[in-house]
């Protein structure tokens, strides 16, 4: 092969890399300024908390008395113990929440332990204010509630808060705590500053009663991703609130780890095109926030991005090198985004430690895509250890 056309072959991944690198280390360097939190709600607002939960006895009461610590007391906590074969609705009960029960062979997932509940509110009649989710296996901080719907009454239809990962005691744990300090701080605070809108975690999102009257759109698999389409469609922008935290456990070993990340990469890759033709018909529309939106959901994940641009190096320095400098700025646009990153979300030096696992969760990483395209994204949620 000669080397002009390696060149020409490896152009493509470089550019492509060095674009997604450069977006992503200018989002970081934005974030490193610290946030303020919002000022206080002047005025009460009716809030209802809905904790969907399939089998969390043992996690769900520690998330309940951490709510039952909130400075901003809700007016209700609803638990939808969905398909549970455990007491989680027993722990539910004794901790004063509202238990929904519901069992379906079919329907199984997310958001129809949320449309239960929200249909529940519905039909008594005089419906909340503020819908705020959160997961069962959640660390809720004190304010949070508080910074949520003081968001809210600032005029904030939808808000999400930082959803940071839990400190675990593995190598992987700590890689996808790292992995959130991107993807959930540095990049939607940056996105934010910049006027672009962010999009939904799955964990820690705030609603106004208006917005989820109706139910929630999307699969047991990318309920967060489909919703956040949904609402760029409806022309509703998504607020981050950095200072409103949740705290939730990850996967502590692959084999769970394996389960989530077939989730997580199918889900995402069976929306990208979607994604990309709801940024465009928002940008149309003149919708910046909204197209910004759009093209977070369907960003590649930075595996992917990075192993992309490390085959356009090497294929580019074994070829004629005129891709040379290309390849090699997205690999150091990358390299920013990364350090720059854990600067802005002041990622400890602890948490560091857990790089030492990155070559063992590239090798993960790649078994996941490689299933994905032998047997494609998963159809059913199914549950992750953790």
């Amino acid at each position: 092969m000669s080397p002009s056309l390696i060149d020409g072959l490896a152009f493509v991944p470089a550019a492509w890399s060095l674009a997604w690198g450069s977006w992503w280390a200018l989002t970081a360097a934005l974030a490193v300024p610290r946030p303020h939190p919002p000022a206080p709600a002047a005025d009460r607002r009716d809030t209802v908390v809905i904790i969907p939960a399939h089998n969390e006895e043992r996690t769900l009461s520690p998330t309940l008395q951490r709510l039952a610590a909130s400075t901003l007391q809700p007016t209700e906590v609803i638990v939808v113990a969905d398909n549970c074969t455990d007491a989680t609705a027993e722990v539910a009960r004794a901790h004063g929440a509202t238990v929904l029960e519901r069992r379906s062979e079919h329907e199984r997932g997310k958001p129809f332990a949320l449309n239960l509940a929200l249909s529940t509110l519905r039909d008594r009649g005089a419906p909340p204010e503020v819908v705020v989710l959160v997961d069962a296996d959640t660390e809720v901080a004190p304010d949070c509630l508080e910074r949520l719907v003081a968001r809210i009454a600032g005029g904030a239809m939808v808000v999400q808060a930082y959803y940071q990962g839990a400190p675990g005691g593995s190598r992987l744990a700590g890689l996808r705590r790292l992995a959130l300090a991107l993807v959930h701080w540095a990049r939607p605070l940056g996105a934010a500053r910049l006027g672009l809108g962010a999009t939904l975690k799955g964990n820690g999102m705030a609603f106004r009663w208006e917005v989820v009257q109706h139910g929630f759109a999307g699969s047991g698999i990318t309920e967060d991703a489909a919703l956040t389409l949904e609402l760029v469609r409806r022309r509703i922008p998504i607020t981050f609130e950095p200072t409103a935290l949740v705290t939730g456990l990850m996967a502590g070993d692959y084999d769970a780890a394996s389960t989530q990340d077939q989730r997580w990469e199918g889900g995402r890759f069976a929306l990208a095109r979607r994604a990309y033709a709801t940024a465009a018909r928002a940008l149309l529309r003149g919708d910046i926030a909204g197209a910004g939106s759009a093209l977070e959901v369907g960003a590649p994940p930075l595996s992917l991005v990075g192993g992309a641009a490390v085959v356009a190096m090497a294929a580019s320095a074994l070829g004629g090198r005129a891709t040379l400098p290309v390849a090699a700025a997205s690999v150091l646009s990358l390299v920013g985004y990364v350090f720059v990153g854990f600067a802005a979300a002041r990622v400890s030096r602890g948490d560091l430690g857990a790089l030492l696992g990155v070559p063992r969760f590239l090798i993960h990483k790649a078994a996941v895509y490689l299933r994905l395209l032998k047997s494609g994204a998963p159809q059913d949620w199914v549950r992750t250890e953790r």
